[in-house]
């Protein structure tokens, strides 16, 4: 059952990994314009979903690991754990909600304009956030 819940724990990681691309990806939204814009506007936003779905399957695999079949993990490298995954998740929340407005305006290309500082800024404040998170999970023993 162990292999099992690694398994699923390094593909939820690949899946949220995967949102590391986020800010390069958004580079190229500004190069698009009408139609094709909301279509990749789109995209980010299933991307959004889908990073969503891999902090859950991450937190629910890593809590089954910590209470199933680790030897007293440290309260403080528990709730940073939690901590940081609950900011990614707001993070991602916000572009999403930020995505959407630009798919919902009348004149998309405007609205991404308006959005842009706000959605960098968010894009790479998460990408800093993974990367610490990998190093939270990746050494443990520093805050025990």
């Amino acid at each position: 059952m162990y292999s099992f819940i690694v398994f699923a724990h390094v593909l939820g990681a690949l899946l949220l990994g995967s949102f590391l691309a986020f800010p390069f990806a958004f580079k190229s939204l500004l190069s698009r314009s009408g139609n094709e814009l909301k279509i990749a506007v789109k995209t980010l936003v299933g991307f959004t979903r889908f990073a969503h779905y891999a902090l859950i399957l991450l937190i629910i695999t890593g809590g089954w690991m910590v209470m199933g079949y680790a030897t007293y993990p440290s309260l403080l490298w528990v709730v940073l754990s939690l901590i940081l995954f609950m900011l990614i998740g707001a993070l991602i929340g916000m572009i999403q909600n930020n995505l959407k407005r630009v798919i919902f305006a009348e004149d998309p290309d405007k609205a991404l304009r308006r959005n842009k500082a706000k959605l960098n800024t968010l894009g790479w404040f998460t990408f800093l956030l993974i990367f610490t998170v990998v190093f939270v999970m990746t050494n443990r023993s520093l805050f025990s």
